[in-house]
Formats: structure tokens, sequence, C-alpha cells
């Protein structure tokens, strides 16, 4: 995940200095403007939604192409979510899957 480098705030602009990992290379390209940047801590993504069948307006539904295409296998029932307003755009930031790396998992077999 990216990190701050510094900030460095003047009369009417803010400016990061921001140190990214190569996937985070790899979205934005070439890109240079119309970035969005927002912390992915749990303070942030303090609500939920619910994944699965529809029926109630507080699901979010995926296609199985994409799940499959990102690797997920197992949705989690509540995921952490967050929806947000910059300028007169609204955006909602979902994260599907954590990481469990180094947490080992026992299943019975």
């Amino acid at each position: 995940m990216a990190e701050i480098e510094s900030i460095d705030i003047e009369k009417k602009d803010i400016i990061l200095n921001l140190k990214i990992s190569k996937d985070e290379y790899k979205l934005i390209r070439n890109n240079t403007s119309n970035l969005l940047v927002v912390p992915k801590n749990k303070d942030f993504l303090n609500g939920t939604l619910t994944t699965g069948r529809l029926g109630n307006s507080n699901r979010i539904m995926l296609p199985k192409k994409i799940l499959k295409l990102f690797d997920v296998s197992n949705l989690e029932k509540k995921v952490p979510a967050k929806t947000f307003n910059v300028g007169d755009e609204v955006f909602i930031l979902i994260k599907l899957k954590q990481s469990t790396f180094g947490i080992p998992t026992f299943k019975e077999v």
C-alpha cells in the first residue's frame, strides 16, 4: 500500500509525495490527474455491506467472472465498505478479500 513520504501545504494546494508499490503503479499507468487517494484502514472503511443474493437493499452483487479473475473463491458475509463524496461525485470502496499472508488457517479433513 502507498505511504505518504512528505506533505507540502501551500496557499491553495497540498502537494503529496507518495511511495507506492509496483501493483499500484500498474493501476495508474501514465495517468497523472483525476487520481483518488483514500486510506484503507478500518477507521475509514467503517461501514459494512452484505454480499450474496438479491433481495436486500444493503447488498453488493458481483459477477462470478470478476470474482474468478481476482481469485476470490469465498465471499465474506459482511465486508468493510465506505461511501463518500469527492466534489460532486460519489464513490464506494469495498474490501472483498483480506490478505491472509502469515496467518495459518486450519480446515477439517
